[in-house]
Protein backbone atom coordinates (compact mmCIF):
# COMPACT_ATOMS: atom_id res chain seq x y z
CA UNK A 1 0.00 0.00 0.00
CA UNK A 2 1.22 3.51 -0.86
CA UNK A 3 1.60 5.45 2.40
CA UNK A 4 2.66 8.74 3.93
CA UNK A 5 2.50 10.54 7.30
CA UNK A 6 0.63 13.84 7.34
CA UNK A 7 -1.30 16.53 9.13
CA UNK A 8 -4.72 16.76 7.50
CA UNK A 9 -6.61 20.03 7.23
CA UNK A 10 -9.82 20.84 9.06
CA UNK A 11 -13.00 21.70 7.16
CA UNK A 12 -12.68 25.48 7.55
CA UNK A 13 -9.17 25.55 6.09
CA UNK A 14 -10.22 23.19 3.31
CA UNK A 15 -13.06 25.52 2.36
CA UNK A 16 -10.73 28.54 2.23
CA UNK A 17 -8.19 26.66 0.10
CA UNK A 18 -10.92 25.37 -2.22
CA UNK A 19 -11.85 29.03 -2.79
CA UNK A 20 -8.20 29.83 -3.61
CA UNK A 21 -8.18 26.93 -6.08
CA UNK A 22 -11.36 28.28 -7.67
CA UNK A 23 -9.70 31.65 -8.19
CA UNK A 24 -6.57 30.04 -9.66
CA UNK A 25 -8.68 27.89 -12.02
CA UNK A 26 -9.83 31.12 -13.70
CA UNK A 27 -6.37 31.25 -15.32
CA UNK A 28 -7.36 28.32 -17.51
CA UNK A 29 -4.06 26.63 -16.68
CA UNK A 30 -3.71 22.89 -17.16
CA UNK A 31 -3.46 21.88 -13.50
CA UNK A 32 -4.45 18.69 -11.69
CA UNK A 33 -6.02 20.27 -8.61
CA UNK A 34 -5.87 18.43 -5.29
CA UNK A 35 -9.34 17.45 -4.10
CA UNK A 36 -10.25 19.45 -1.00
CA UNK A 37 -10.66 16.27 1.04
CA UNK A 38 -7.04 15.40 0.25
CA UNK A 39 -5.39 18.65 1.32
CA UNK A 40 -2.64 18.00 3.85
CA UNK A 41 0.97 18.72 4.75
CA UNK A 42 3.20 15.67 4.26
CA UNK A 43 5.59 14.99 7.13
CA UNK A 44 7.09 11.85 5.55
CA UNK A 45 6.37 10.04 2.28
CA UNK A 46 6.93 6.29 2.69
CA UNK A 47 5.89 5.00 -0.71
CA UNK A 48 4.80 1.40 -1.23
CA UNK A 49 4.90 -0.67 1.96
CA UNK A 50 3.69 -4.16 2.71
CA UNK A 51 0.48 -4.11 4.72
CA UNK A 52 2.02 -6.41 7.34
CA UNK A 53 4.51 -3.61 8.20
CA UNK A 54 1.80 -1.08 9.09
CA UNK A 55 1.68 -1.92 12.84
CA UNK A 56 5.49 -1.59 13.09
CA UNK A 57 5.45 1.73 11.20
CA UNK A 58 2.54 3.04 13.28
CA UNK A 59 4.39 2.12 16.47
CA UNK A 60 7.51 3.98 15.32
CA UNK A 61 5.51 7.09 14.38
CA UNK A 62 3.61 6.99 17.69
CA UNK A 63 6.91 6.81 19.60
CA UNK A 64 8.45 9.59 17.48
CA UNK A 65 5.56 11.90 18.39
CA UNK A 66 5.79 11.31 22.15
CA UNK A 67 6.17 14.65 23.85
CA UNK A 68 4.73 16.57 20.89
CA UNK A 69 1.77 18.59 22.05
CA UNK A 70 -0.93 20.37 20.05
CA UNK A 71 -0.03 23.67 18.41
CA UNK A 72 -1.50 26.39 16.22
CA UNK A 73 -0.89 26.18 12.46
CA UNK A 74 -1.63 29.16 10.25
CA UNK A 75 -1.56 29.34 6.45
CA UNK A 76 -0.79 32.49 4.49
CA UNK A 77 0.29 33.21 0.95
CA UNK A 78 0.80 31.04 -2.12
CA UNK A 79 3.76 30.08 -4.21
CA UNK A 80 5.10 27.52 -6.60
CA UNK A 81 7.93 25.09 -7.18
CA UNK A 82 9.86 26.39 -9.01
CA UNK A 83 8.98 29.99 -8.27
CA UNK A 84 8.20 32.30 -11.18
CA UNK A 85 6.69 32.01 -14.63
CA UNK A 86 6.96 28.22 -15.09
CA UNK A 87 5.33 26.69 -11.99
CA UNK A 88 5.08 22.90 -11.69
CA UNK A 89 3.55 22.68 -8.19
CA UNK A 90 1.18 25.26 -6.69
CA UNK A 91 1.14 25.51 -2.90
CA UNK A 92 0.01 27.50 0.12
CA UNK A 93 2.60 28.46 2.72
CA UNK A 94 2.80 28.01 6.46
CA UNK A 95 2.89 31.32 8.34
CA UNK A 96 2.93 29.87 11.86
CA UNK A 97 3.67 26.40 13.18
CA UNK A 98 6.20 25.51 10.49
CA UNK A 99 8.98 24.96 13.01
CA UNK A 100 6.84 22.49 14.96
CA UNK A 101 5.93 20.64 11.75
CA UNK A 102 9.64 20.48 10.83
CA UNK A 103 10.50 19.11 14.30
CA UNK A 104 7.84 16.40 13.97
CA UNK A 105 9.04 15.54 10.46
CA UNK A 106 12.63 15.22 11.74
CA UNK A 107 11.53 12.95 14.62
CA UNK A 108 9.58 10.77 12.19
CA UNK A 109 12.61 10.62 9.84
CA UNK A 110 14.80 9.52 12.78
CA UNK A 111 12.31 6.83 13.78
CA UNK A 112 11.75 5.40 10.30
CA UNK A 113 15.27 5.50 8.85
CA UNK A 114 16.42 2.40 10.81
CA UNK A 115 13.38 0.59 9.36
CA UNK A 116 14.68 1.10 5.82
CA UNK A 117 12.93 4.35 4.88
CA UNK A 118 15.59 6.67 3.45
CA UNK A 119 15.85 10.23 4.70
CA UNK A 120 14.57 13.01 2.48
CA UNK A 121 17.41 14.64 0.59
CA UNK A 122 15.62 18.01 0.47
CA UNK A 123 15.02 20.14 3.55
CA UNK A 124 11.49 19.96 4.94
CA UNK A 125 9.29 22.69 3.42
CA UNK A 126 5.99 23.15 5.24
CA UNK A 127 3.34 23.67 2.56
CA UNK A 128 0.00 22.39 1.30
CA UNK A 129 -0.04 21.37 -2.37
CA UNK A 130 -3.04 22.85 -4.18
CA UNK A 131 -2.22 21.34 -7.57
CA UNK A 132 0.34 20.05 -10.05
CA UNK A 133 0.81 21.70 -13.44
CA UNK A 134 0.39 19.25 -16.33
CA UNK A 135 1.39 21.43 -19.30
CA UNK A 136 2.47 25.00 -20.16
CA UNK A 137 -1.13 25.97 -21.11
CA UNK A 138 -2.19 29.09 -19.21
CA UNK A 139 0.82 29.16 -16.93
CA UNK A 140 1.34 32.94 -17.29
CA UNK A 141 -2.16 33.52 -15.93
CA UNK A 142 -1.53 30.92 -13.24
CA UNK A 143 1.69 32.67 -12.17
CA UNK A 144 -0.25 35.96 -11.96
CA UNK A 145 -2.96 34.25 -9.89
CA UNK A 146 -0.37 32.82 -7.51
CA UNK A 147 1.21 36.28 -7.13
CA UNK A 148 -2.24 37.72 -6.35
CA UNK A 149 -2.56 35.28 -3.43
CA UNK A 150 0.79 36.34 -1.94
CA UNK A 151 0.21 37.44 1.62
CA UNK A 152 -3.44 36.34 1.70
CA UNK A 153 -4.54 34.82 5.01
CA UNK A 154 -6.16 31.39 4.65
CA UNK A 155 -6.82 30.70 8.32
CA UNK A 156 -5.54 28.54 11.11
CA UNK A 157 -6.27 25.37 13.01
CA UNK A 158 -5.01 23.54 16.04
CA UNK A 159 -2.84 20.59 15.04
CA UNK A 160 -3.96 17.91 17.47
CA UNK A 161 -3.27 14.76 15.48
CA UNK A 162 -1.04 13.24 12.85
CA UNK A 163 -2.16 10.50 10.49
CA UNK A 164 -0.59 7.54 8.75
CA UNK A 165 -2.34 7.71 5.39
CA UNK A 166 -3.01 5.34 2.52
CA UNK A 167 -3.03 6.71 -1.02
CA UNK A 168 -5.04 4.92 -3.69
CA UNK A 169 -4.23 6.12 -7.20
CA UNK A 170 -7.22 6.29 -9.56
CA UNK A 171 -7.72 7.86 -13.00
CA UNK A 172 -9.62 10.69 -11.27
CA UNK A 173 -6.72 11.31 -8.85
CA UNK A 174 -5.46 9.99 -5.55
CA UNK A 175 -7.88 9.00 -2.80
CA UNK A 176 -6.42 9.43 0.67
CA UNK A 177 -7.68 7.61 3.75
CA UNK A 178 -6.28 7.34 7.27
CA UNK A 179 -4.84 4.01 8.33
CA UNK A 180 -4.12 5.19 11.86
CA UNK A 181 -4.22 8.53 13.69
CA UNK A 182 -1.99 9.71 16.53
CA UNK A 183 -3.19 12.28 19.06
CA UNK A 184 -0.61 14.88 20.08
CA UNK A 185 -0.62 14.92 23.85
CA UNK A 186 2.84 16.09 24.95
Amino acid sequence: MRTFVSVNLGEALCARLAEAQRRLKESGADVKWTDCRGLHVTLKFLGEVEERRIPEIAGAVRKALEGCGPFRWRLRGAGSFPPGAAPRVVWVATAEGGERLAEMAACIEDALEPMGFPREKRAFASHVTLGRVRSPKGREGLAAGIAALDGEEFGEMMVERVALMKSQLTPQGAIYSPVEEFALAG
